[in-house]
């Protein structure tokens, strides 16, 4: 099924299922067929950490999306962005966290994060809670943002599980 960036309001999540071999052992070592996460911001963008460019908005990338997830309380966009500008982007992606992650050893930088460890805090400052507060950031896979109660899925590829 072809996605429709129609259905996509400001503050959804993108689960996109793996690409690149790097998706694939994402994927794999979290147990989950879900490999990145971004946050729809609007006007066909979204804000994310990729590999290679880090913490950014970047034009919305369609392909590949398994799952759309939407808070079941509107978020604070504005506060969001705010801190988006303020504290997040331009940051380099988190190799290490991700090593942390994967290994479930000590916290990588706070000065870098990886795709789901952003979306979290993001989400945080939108007034959010897609993940438990307490649960650090640098230990939150992109699949997890499937169990969260505080989310709804409002579209999927089809292809669940």
């Amino acid at each position: 099924m072809a996605f429709d960036p129609s259905v996509l309001l400001p503050g959804d999540l993108l689960l996109y299922r793996p690409s690149t071999f790097f998706g694939y052992v994402i994927a794999v070592k979290t147990w989950s067929r879900v490999s990145h996460v971004e946050v729809y911001i609007g006007k066909n963008e979204s804000v994310g950490s990729r590999e290679k460019t880090g913490v950014r908005t970047y034009p919305l990338r369609t392909s590949n999306v398994g799952f759309v997830l939407r808070a079941k309380h509107k978020p604070d966009m504005d506060s969001a962005m705010l801190w988006f500008f303020a504290k997040a982007i331009g940051q380099k992606y988190d190799y290490l966290g991700l090593l942390c992650f994967t290994l479930a050893v000590n916290q990588g930088s706070w000065s870098k994060q990886f795709c789901s460890e952003f979306a979290k805090r993001f989400m945080e400052q939108s007034g959010v809670e897609a993940i438990a507060r307490h649960w650090p950031a640098d230990k939150v896979a992109p699949g997890s943002y499937l169990m969260s109660p505080e989310l709804q899925i409002v579209w999927t590829d089809g292809n669940v599980f």
